[in-house]
């Protein structure tokens, strides 16, 4: 009688471990990023494999998942939230955890930048049980919601320049808040914030779909239409709350945060161009000009 009870016991304890694993993992849920704007070489290493790959645009990049970049190679990873990483040159980036507690909405994003540069865009402010980090050798960045890139030079030194919002750095046995238009620089020992420049903020400006909201229109290169084409189709995607104009005339975003627009073809033109332009509510802009050719 004794054993049939003590083995019950241990039959319901093993149901309700099981019951609470299967719970958990129906709470947490891995984040996936595509791939987009990729440029020059750019390889993919997926978890539990030795090889890199070359990557190809959309390609599902989970946790676990190393990136490498080329001396002409980029790429830009992009989540549903809206957060993006952009790769630069010579760049390697592991993506060691990206997921989302669907019960508190709380995420956790991790990052370990061995080499080279990356620019962050993190659309959400990230609440207090949230965590978005970059880790170097040397030093960790942590964000609630900002703008900002992290640089790993060869000696394996860290500089983080904040565009928008604030970075805490902690490295070289100190923490430091770095706020928009800073810079912070670990290297060894020593740790110290800069304002930027006035043309490393004018740099800045320039980086459509980082600075600004998420901006791709479909398709590559320029819009082929015939010399009877009477209308044409602006589409594309961008990222969750962006105010979108084509053509001058607002358009909305779908469920996909994609958007569609049918422009009108002049019937006296030949070649012309369509402005695209996404806003977002921190008064970034991105811009893409979509070009329409007629064929005789």
């Amino acid at each position: 009688m004794r054993k049939s009870a003590v083995l019950m016991i241990a039959v319901f304890g093993i149901l309700v471990f099981i019951g609470m694993a299967l719970t958990q993992s129906l709470v947490i849920i891995q984040r996936i990023a595509t791939a987009s704007e990729i440029a020059g070489d750019v390889f993919a290493q997926k978890r539990g494999q030795s090889d890199f790959v070359p990557m190809q645009k959309d390609t599902p990049v989970l946790a676990g998942t190393v990136l490498k970049t080329g001396a002409t190679g980029g790429v830009t990873l992009n989540w549903a939230d809206g957060s993006r990483i952009r790769m630069a040159p010579n760049t390697k980036l592991r993506v060691r955890k990206c997921n989302i507690n669907t019960s508190s909405r709380a995420s956790t994003s991790l990052f370990e930048l061995d080499a080279g540069k990356i620019w962050i865009r993190v659309l959400e402010l990230l609440g207090e049980r949230s965590k978005f980090e970059i880790r170097t050798p040397t030093a960790t960045a942590g964000v609630r919601g900002t703008v900002f890139s992290v640089e790993v030079d060869p000696t394996g030194g860290m500089k983080v320049e904040v565009f928008k919002g604030a970075v805490e750095v902690a490295g070289g046995g100190q923490k430091l808040m770095t706020n928009a238009g800073q810079s912070a620089t670990i290297a060894g020992t020593s740790a110290a914030t800069a304002g930027l420049a006035p043309a490393d903020m004018q740099r800045w400006e320039t980086l459509d779909g980082i600075a600004g909201p998420r901006l791709t229109l479909d398709g590559d290169g320029p819009i082929q239409v015939s010399s009877e084409t009477t209308s044409v189709t602006i589409a594309g995607i961008s990222e969750p709350g962006a105010s979108i104009m084509v053509d001058n005339r607002p358009v909305d975003l779908d469920t996909k945060n994609r958007f569609s627009r049918e422009v009108a073809v002049p019937a006296d033109a030949g070649d012309f161009d369509v402005v695209v332009t996404a806003r977002d509510g921190r008064g970034g802009v991105s811009t893409i000009i979509a070009q329409v050719q007629r064929s005789d």
